[in-house]
């Protein structure tokens, strides 16, 4: 998988990714890259695996991008920073930086919230205008199964 579509996501994480892109008024693809650079910016924990590789051999400040990741840096349209992040990561984790975007994508789409939720279920009533839907039992509902 030289570079990743959307579309290579199962079609449910596909869905919640470009809803929640629609609800923020930005394209997909901008909406993707503000979140792996989002990602990129916030410490996980295989940075500590990170940290760990790199104390013994730290990376050239030159280092060259494989063809790979050249591609999605310019499909994403991601910053330098994000991409070296990115790359580290999946090298800890000894994955294709492709895999590694992929999962993460993935990941990110089943980390579901309250406003997914409610997206989704706005969808579905748009979609089936006699439907009635109750959103404020809804919202109810989800926040005590959440316990929040």
């Amino acid at each position: 998988m030289a570079t990743l579509a959307i579309d290579d996501l199962p079609a449910p994480a596909a869905n919640v990714l470009r809803r929640r892109a629609r609800a923020a008024g930005q394209p997909l693809p901008d909406y993707l890259r503000a979140e792996l650079t989002r990602l990129a910016r916030t410490r996980v924990p295989v940075d500590a695996i990170v940290d760990f590789l790199e104390s013994d051999n730290p990376p050239s400040d030159s280092a060259e991008f494989d063809a790979t990741t050249t591609a999605l840096s310019a499909e994403y349209n991601l910053p330098p920073e994000t991409v070296q992040v990115l790359t580290r990561r999946a090298n800890a984790t000894g994955i294709p930086l492709p895999d590694y975007i992929h999962r993460e994508l993935l990941t990110l789409a089943r980390r579901t919230s309250i406003d997914d939720v409610v997206l989704e279920l706005r969808e579905v009533q748009q979609q089936n205008p006699e439907l009635q839907i109750d959103m404020e039992a809804v919202i109810s509902a989800v926040r005590y199964a959440r316990a929040d």
